[in-house]
């Protein structure tokens, strides 16, 4: 019986995915913020389902890592769709460079959004998917990159690898016309996955994160 749940729970996250980036990519279609979190939501419990439902705690040690893994490609998956195909944010490969759309001066952005709001020229649900939403968007680096490479436990090279690869989607994201590139994104982002990450590593979430890909 049980080995059936976990059959059936594979079926269903491959049918959810399936569904999801239909869904996602479908011309005309625009998923809001909550229906993606509640996509992810169901993922990650079908899928737990899938890999761990009646499994010897011996057997669950040996998959924890295919786990984490999997979880991080639909995550890898979501935020690419987010940074350059999500209807929901306006976005669309267009491959004409938009060069006046690059900010270089820091908190420019996020003194604009504040005032504006503070004037009443903009509702909070923009300022909060735009600052709330840079901030969360990088955060689960704070924990996949840790968990699944060794060297990525060093706050110095996570801090590195992130930081060039942020402002590696802003570039492209000027190139392909899927958005701007501003330093306050990247100053978002880091600064939401660097909270995670310390986190982590100042609680026991970190032994657990370890666990994933432990040192030989």
């Amino acid at each position: 019986m049980k080995t059936l749940i976990r059959r059936l729970a594979a079926v269903l996250t491959a049918a959810l995915l399936c569904f999801n980036l239909y869904y996602e990519l479908a011309p005309g279609c625009v998923v809001r913020p909550e229906q993606k979190f509640a996509f992810a939501a169901a993922f990650v419990v079908l899928l737990w389902f899938a890999l761990f439902y009646g499994v010897p705690g011996g057997a669950r040690e040996k998959r924890r890592h295919d786990y984490v893994l999997l979880l991080f490609w639909y995550y890898l998956w979501v935020l690419a769709n987010v940074l350059f195909f999500d209807n929901a944010f306006g976005r669309g490969l267009s491959m004409h460079a938009t060069f006046e759309r690059v900010n270089l001066e820091p908190f420019r952005t996020i003194r604009n959004y504040l005032i504006a709001y503070d004037y009443g020229n903009i509702s909070l649900r923009p300022v909060i998917l735009n600052l709330l939403g840079n901030l969360v968007a990088f955060a689960p680096m704070g924990v996949f990159l840790p968990a699944l490479f060794r060297w990525q436990r060093s706050i110095f090279f996570f801090t590195a690898t992130l930081t060039l690869g942020i402002t590696a989607v802003e570039v492209a994201q000027v190139y392909t016309g899927a958005g701007s590139c501003d330093v306050d994104d990247l100053i978002l982002n880091l600064a939401g996955a660097l909270i995670v990450f310390v986190f982590c590593r100042i609680t026991p979430i970190w032994k657990h994160l370890c666990r994933v890909n432990p040192r030989k």
